[in-house]
């Protein structure tokens, strides 16, 4: 057993190596603690945006800033303007509902012909100050009723409780009535950004969002823009120096200009969206002169994403101490990687504020502090990543082609002639290469792209991989599937102790645009790495009999502690699939009959396994605990409720529900 899998190791090496140009330093926590902080919204922004336009504003904060792509996913399907702005003040996951969607009013509007003050009286029982987002009622029901349980206005009644101001400044308000062009989805009133920063019953102090802040503009999309100085003076009112305060100022026009899209020609949307995006920089500026750098935090984001492009916007931050770098958070652990929900924590830990243990977000830190290129880099990444997720089912259904052939061909392989069956081994050998090959790939920056090359290169090494373990067969008879085995667990596993940089937007991987995952395995990767392991087990048992199951056990729990541990795999989903199957595999290869007595222990030792990741994982400091300490403390606090729901979520997204 001294020699088991020798021949694999020159190709693990090879992993080892390419894997360990993606690993970087522990991150650090943004350790600022600010009087004001102020959030610029610009959406449909990502960094090809930044990368390629006039945005010499943008451009200067970009250099002293942290900065990532934002994530703008809830869960399979890319976020409204609503959703977003909702998840960004729950700090969880949240949806917007459907009556009433984007609908925020400044006191003495109306809506609907009826004036908001008897809506909210009819909706609230009483006229509050402040800008009212009407359909906090629906709102707080549709989210107590979603998987997330996202806690709607967590961020504005924490601030609140903390008697620091807020205030929101924003109107992407498409057309009055509803003639000539026709509205966008969320309404003629497009003013989510309110949700942000609202307390559960539905009110921002302070601010405005009428269109007021509007100034008819026949070349501007559905002929308004925002009078920057009406935006700035809004904004005095509320960031006054000396006050505690949150503002949220949204560059208005690049939504209205998203929601005008489709009405214009190819030429006219470029130029309205070029213009846009000039006068959001501009914005930002006359923002940023406002602000003390010693004393103020800016965050700008992008809440969602550009329509051409994947579910990536942009996040950058800037506060005192901190100079570059990339962020990152517990909720992701990849530097450049941040979602909707790290947010809030953020905004809260900047001000000295804890966040609420509801919120499933966790505060941002910067990663890779010495990362050069940053914005080329998120931006190519970006193109990654949409490359990887327009050629996944095509690259699926060419391996399960071949599957299938390679299959008829086996089982046809006497009706061959003697040369074409001398071949079926090692063309096995190298179809399952192609598992690793694919992999080892996305670490190519040549081909990350390029689907022609990318094909090349997985064919090469999947051809090395294939003739090299069918020489080893021949030599050693019967160890060329070991070792082909040995090949696809042992890069994963060495992928996951190193970060899982091989992971990130190739085929077998995952996309960053997709949001199920940021870091340790997706669903394909997983699939992978578990039915590789039990093959491997299987082959150990089979070839060495009784001195071999000591070494399948063995392989098989470190498999689990790779995919469990919170600082490798963090995969809750996967402790719950591997534990029972690996359990299985385990019984049959020592001859025992699977009972209800194994069955029900099975089920005993997963829990137990499960909760003892999760106290692993509460063990380590807040700042980079996953999900896994959290389901551990619920299971604690008899939370059961929020437990289910959390593993529902894990459910359907095994399982497409």
């Amino acid at each position: 057993m001294r020699r088991l899998g020798g021949a694999g190791l020159a190709v693990l090496a090879l992993g080892v190596a390419v894997a360990g140009t993606g690993c970087g330093g522990p991150p650090s926590d943004l350790d600022a603690r600010v009087d004001r902080v102020m959030v610029v919204s610009l959406p449909g922004v990502d960094w090809g945006d930044v990368q390629d336009a006039d945005l010499p504003n943008l451009d200067r904060f970009v250099r002293s800033a942290a900065i990532a792509d934002m994530s703008t996913r809830i869960g399979r399907r890319t976020a409204t303007m609503t959703d977003a702005y909702l998840t960004l003040g729950a700090g969880t996951r949240a949806v917007g509902p459907v009556v009433d969607t984007a609908v925020a009013v400044d006191p003495g509007e109306t809506y609907g012909g009826v004036p908001a003050g008897e809506l909210l009286d009819r909706r609230l029982g009483a006229i509050p100050d402040g800008i009212a987002y009407l359909a906090i009622g629906a709102a707080l029901d549709v989210n107590d009723h979603s998987a997330y349980g996202a806690e709607v206005g967590s961020l504005g009644d924490r601030l609140a409780a903390a008697g620091i101001h807020r205030a929101v400044v924003a109107n992407g308000d498409a057309v009055e009535g509803f003639v000539s062009d026709d509205p966008p989805p969320d309404g003629a009133y497009a003013r989510s950004a309110a949700t942000m920063l609202m307390g559960s019953d539905g009110i921002v102090p302070e601010g405005a969002v009428s269109r007021s802040l509007l100034v008819d503009d026949p070349a501007a999309a559905f002929g308004w823009r925002l009078d920057h100085d009406k935006v700035l003076d809004a904004v005095d009112r509320a960031w006054v120096e000396g006050d505690r305060s949150v503002v949220l100022v949204e560059a208005s026009d690049l939504s209205r200009v998203a929601a005008y899209g489709s009405r214009a020609d190819a030429g006219q949307r470029r130029k309205m969206r070029t213009r846009a995006l000039e006068d959001a920089d501009a914005l930002l500026g006359d923002l940023l002169h406002r602000v003390d750098p010693a004393h103020d935090a800016v965050i700008v984001l992008s809440p969602v994403a550009p329509a051409s492009s994947p579910a990536l916007g942009i996040a950058a931050v800037r506060a005192p101490g901190v100079d570059g770098g990339l962020l990152q958070s517990a909720t992701t652990r990849r530097a450049g990687y941040v979602q909707l929900a790290d947010v809030a924590p953020t905004v809260l830990s900047l001000l000295g504020q804890n966040p609420p243990d509801a919120m499933e977000g966790r505060s941002l830190a910067v990663g890779d502090a010495d990362a050069t290129g940053r914005v080329s880099r998120l931006a190519e990444a970006a193109e990654a990543a949409d490359f990887r997720d327009a050629t996944m089912p095509l690259a699926v259904t060419i391996v399960v082609l071949v599957l299938v052939v390679m299959t008829v061909l086996t089982a046809l392989r006497s009706w061959l002639r003697p040369g074409v069956r001398r071949l079926l081994a090692p063309l096995a050998y190298g179809a399952l290469g192609v598992v690793p090959a694919s992999f080892l790939v996305g670490r190519i920056g040549a081909v990350r792209a390029d689907l022609a090359g990318q094909a090349v290169v997985v064919a090469l090494v999947a051809a090395a991989i294939g003739l090299t373990v069918d020489r080893v067969d021949r030599r050693r008879p019967g160890l060329g599937p070991l070792v082909a085995m040995e090949v696809i667990v042992g890069l994963i596993a060495l992928d996951l102790l190193v970060g899982a940089p091989l992971q990130l937007n190739t085929i077998f991987g995952y996309s960053v645009a997709v949001a199920g995952r940021f870091t340790g395995l997706g669903n394909l990767a997983f699939a992978l790495f578990g039915s590789a392991t039990i093959v491997l087990a299987a082959l150990i048992a089979d070839r060495y009999g009784r001195r071999g199951l000591p070494w399948a056990y063995g392989l098989l729990v470190a498999v689990v502690v790779v995919e469990g541990l919170p600082m490798l795999g963090a995969d809750v989903g996967g402790v719950l699939s591997m534990v029972p199957a690996f359990g299985v595999t385990g019984l049959v290869l020592a001859g025992r009959r699977i009972g209800w007595r194994e069955v029900g222990l099975l089920v005993v030792v997963t829990a137990v396994a499960l909760f003892g990741f999760a106290l692993i994982d509460a063990a380590r400091p807040p700042e980079v605990q996953t999900h896994l300490a959290r389901l551990g403390q619920q299971v604690l606090d008899g939370q059961w409720d929020t437990l289910s729901k959390n593993l529902s979520r894990r459910w359907q997204a095994s399982f497409g529900g």
